[in-house]
């Protein structure tokens, strides 16, 4: 049964079976409630057959079925605002607590590589579907580089510290991934990848600016402190946008691979960026939210929401 989500598909008996032994059995009659708001999630649910609403400030926000994971992006996130979550319908899953889930992310990197990927594709594909946002933005204001020489060690663990996802990181995993990030400089105009392309890498923006264009014809500017496409190279998927140079663009390149090699030598790394993934799917569903609600006041048909078909992966 945990094969079947999607976070844990390509994980082997050996993986399945450590998470086998962390979880338990539940069943919720239909109006049971799941989760109260209010409280820190300390267990989150993989519903194997049943219906469940999430709600906020009393209004349902998502409608999930089998296949879904209840609670997991509060979990992660450690919002102590919670989750409210309610069966709808006599539903069966299993219960994982977050303290066993985390030690298991530290012990088996197998598993934690598995939900990042799975979050990253969750993520992505919301992006894909609301055209937009295909980059990770910086947790403050950066000051470009200036100078021509190249950066040395500390200026690129200063990039690296200052973004979202790597904020809290201990030098010595900073220092790591540092050391394998290569700078790299592209003349204006050049085209980074096309649509289609393999994602081996992605960049971060130190000096200049990258342009996307997406094939329905917007575009998209990540300035000076942005990653890009690294939900790309994260969840394992071609590009879906083409990128191209404004200006003089100066980046640190950060392979997939060399990444991975850090994120499992310092699991603390890894649970950082699970952290910022599963931050930016709960931000981008609430916005969502509140604009299909705002829609639907002002009387306007409401298409299907752009998470349709992709939550089911959280």
């Amino acid at each position: 049964m945990l094969k079947t989500f999607p976070g844990f598909v390509d994980l082997g008996p050996p993986e399945l079976a450590v998470l086998a032994s962390i979880c338990k059995e539940r069943i919720f009659p239909a109006g049971a409630t799941m989760h109260e708001p209010g409280r820190a999630v300390s267990k989150f649910y993989l519903v194997v057959e049943g219906s469940v609403h999430t709600l906020k400030r009393g209004r349902v926000t998502q409608k999930l079925g089998n296949k879904s994971s209840i609670g997991g992006l509060a979990a992660l996130t450690r919002d102590p605002r919670g989750a409210h979550a309610i069966a709808v319908e006599d539903t069966l899953a299993l219960e994982i607590e977050v303290d066993d889930m985390e030690d298991v992310f530290e012990d088996n990197f197998n598993i934690s590589h598995g939900v990042l990927a799975a979050l990253a594709r969750t993520l992505r594909e919301v992006q894909v579907q609301t055209g937009g946002g295909a980059s990770v933005a910086s947790a403050r204001y950066f000051e470009p580089v200036t100078h021509d020489r190249r950066l040395h060690l500390v200026e690129k663990m200063f990039f690296l510290r200052k973004t979202t996802n790597f904020g809290e990181a201990s030098i010595e995993a900073l220092a790591d991934l540092a050391s394998h990030a290569k700078e790299k400089r592209f003349a204006d105009g050049t085209e980074l990848w096309a649509v289609g392309d393999a994602s081996e890498y992605s960049l971060l923006i130190v000096m200049g600016k990258v342009l996307g264009f997406v094939e329905s014809g917007e575009e998209i500017e990540f300035p000076v402190g942005y990653i890009v496409g690294g939900l790309d190279s994260l969840s394992h998927s071609p590009r879906w946008y083409r990128a191209v140079a404004a200006g003089e663009l100066r980046a640190l390149v950060l392979r997939r691979s060399y990444l991975l090699d850090v994120l499992e030598d310092y699991p603390d790394m890894m649970l950082l960026l699970l952290r910022g993934l599963a931050t930016g799917i709960e931000r981008t569903l609430e916005m969502l939210a509140a604009q299909e609600s705002a829609a639907s006041r002002r009387g306007k048909d409401v298409s299907p929401s752009a998470l349709e078909g992709v939550i089911d992966q959280g």
